[in-house]
């Protein structure tokens, strides 16, 4: 394999797995006497830990067999990987140093390398090592640039001119790193102009939270919590701002200092590591971004908040995963994090779980909460209405509704309760929260299409429906097939069978999956004398695995009877 195509497979795309499968099929294929069985069986079982983010348990399994590492470049980088991945980075080094010259100049062992040099502040080193390192990805060009200049402003107080002389093809990232290296040279004057530009930006909140810091430090504690209370504004779920906000309020000036130093180099590289993994999961670049999110941790492992964003790469590639430690860890940062880690685990768990009980600990959280109490109810509203438990539900929308402030009502609120009101047969309270919710925001086709589609199921405003149905498909730009549907069927029951035919045809070719959709097709087919095709049509909807039992009765019924 050569060394361009080494690169490409593990910068440029990170297609791990992809060549694991291919590592694998070579090994079984080889003829080399001087793997056993055994040394197969263990790189294997190491393949397979990888795969299930049991780091630890590959290492020792890789450990076990020395003489891979010769032959196999797949063996190599998944020892290096993992090793990373758990943060052992001495072991790591040495592994890539006992590498043939060529391997050892992958760009990623050598950025794996000039970590750990900054980890040992052997920064001299370090640099050498990143001028040196070459890759052809614009992202690590630019990552590499910056960890050059976080290096040349720890052996050089001014670098103003470094940075505003550096090119770069991502703006928000360089004005971020102005930020923080400011900060770390003693700029105020380049940091305060900086400062201004970033607070413009609600989407650089995480940098909000990072000015607090300066502004505490300073002990201008009311100036840090109106930036807080101004950014929860813009994005309310946001956990860092959220529990920032309940340490200034409870005088918890440390949930800030404790965690990021903003005089120590290896704290700004560990936050500019971060930063691009955040960048390279919004590509789908998932293990690149856990392998940036573990040597972030690396360099600065007292701010565990960073290691949320490894909780969520886990759960993108696998929503049933689970890990107690880095779950425990993240919990105990506070309340926010506590309730976010939790309920998570009360959504993976839901399936198992087939239980109307509420977890104690997050029942206790529930009852301790002075703040965000609100967001917290509308979780729990919104599991058990995603569970079909309308009742309780219903119960936590309304304790939501008591306490909460005018900004925190809106549209989704009075839609979500009114499907529940809907369900349980609550007509009257069901429409007036449809009904309202479309006064906070008159264009949303989703509601306006459940309220006309409910009065159709129930025989009453059949022309109302209607005018309301044509506003959601226009407004929907036509592309969605159950909004189609809907305007068909409220044809169809004004026994305009043609027009609902055209109606029911189209949501049918665009919504292949709905058994509802079929159902409906079907109907308007037997009604105009197409009796094969709707047979044919009803046949294929009782074979769509979303369908429930009650619709699958019904179509059977009408396979042998037809409509009456």
């Amino acid at each position: 394999m050569t060394s361009k195509l080494k690169n490409s497979l593990i910068i440029t795309t990170f297609s791990f797995f992809i060549y694991l499968n291919f590592a694998e099929a070579a090994l079984f294929q080889s003829k080399d006497p001087t793997l056993s069985s055994d040394y197969i069986s263990n790189y294997l079982k190491a393949s397979r830990s990888i795969s299930r983010n049991k780091y630890s348990e590959a290492n020792v399994f890789f450990s076990k067999a020395p003489a891979l590492a010769t032959s196999h470049d797949a063996y190599n980088f998944q020892y290096i990987f993992s090793l990373a991945m758990e943060g052992k980075l001495s072991d790591a080094s040495k592994v890539i140093s006992s590498l043939d010259n060529e391997y050892k100049e992958n760009f990623l062992f050598q950025f794996i390398e000039g970590i750990y040099l900054i980890k040992n502040r052997n920064y001299s080193l370090a640099k050498k090592k990143f001028e040196t390192s070459k890759d052809s990805n614009l992202l690590f060009l630019e990552l590499n640039n910056y960890i050059n200049l976080w290096l040349d402003a720890e052996n050089t107080p001014s670098q103003e001119f470094n940075i505003k002389k550096l090119k770069t093809s991502f703006a928000n990232i360089k004005l971020i790193q102005s930020l923080l290296i400011y900060d770390y040279v003693g700029n105020d004057d380049l940091y305060s102009k900086t400062s201004a530009q970033i607070l413009k930006q609600p989407k650089l909140g995480r940098y909000h939270f990072f000015h607090s810091i300066y502004l505490i430090k300073k002990n201008k504690i009311d100036e840090a919590e109106q930036i807080i209370k101004r950014q929860l504004l813009e994005d309310p779920n946001n956990l860092l701002m959220r529990q920032s906000y309940i340490s200034l309020k409870e005088g918890n000036s440390s949930f800030f200092t404790k965690n990021y130093n903003s005089k120590d180099v290896n704290h700004g590289i560990s936050e500019l590591l971060y930063l691009f993994a955040n960048v390279v999961q919004q590509q789908d670049q998932i293990d690149l971004s856990k392998l940036l999110v573990s040597l972030s941790n690396y360099l600065n492992p007292r701010f565990i908040s960073n290691k949320l964003l490894n909780f969520e790469n886990y759960s993108l590639q696998n929503e049933n995963y689970y890990d107690e430690e880095l779950s425990l860890s993240v919990a105990s940062l506070g309340s926010e994090f506590y309730w976010y880690i939790n309920f998570n685990k009360l959504l993976r768990d839901r399936e198992k779980a087939k239980t109307q009980v509420l977890p104690e600990g997050l029942k206790k959280n529930l009852s301790e909460s002075k703040y965000f109490k609100f967001s917290k109810l509308i979780d729990l509203a919104n599991y058990y209405r995603s569970n079909k438990d309308y009742n309780i539900a219903l119960d936590y929308y309304q304790r939501a509704e008591k306490i909460a402030s005018l900004n925190e009502l809106d549209w989704r609120f009075y839609y979500y309760r009114g499907i529940c009101n809907e369900r349980l047969g609550n007509w009257d309270r069901a429409d007036k929260d449809f009904l309202k919710s479309l006064e906070y925001s008159p264009k949303e086709y989703v509601v306006i299409n459940y309220l006309a589609y409910s009065w159709l199921e129930r025989g009453v405003n059949l022309d109302r429906s209607k005018k309301m149905l044509k506003d959601a498909v226009e407004l929907s730009k036509w592309k969605l097939g159950y909004i189609i549907d809907s305007l068909g069927w409220a044809y169809y029951l004004s026994n305009d069978f043609d027009e609902a035919e055209k109606l029911l045809q189209i949501a049918y070719e665009q919504t292949p999956y709905e058994a509802e959709v079929y159902d409906h097709y079907g109907d308007v087919l037997w009604k105009n004398n197409k009796k094969i095709q709707a047979r044919y049509i009803w046949r294929n909807a009782t074979k769509l695995p979303s369908i429930d039992k009650e619709r699958a009765d019904r179509l059977n019924t009408k396979l042998l009877n037809g409509i009456n």
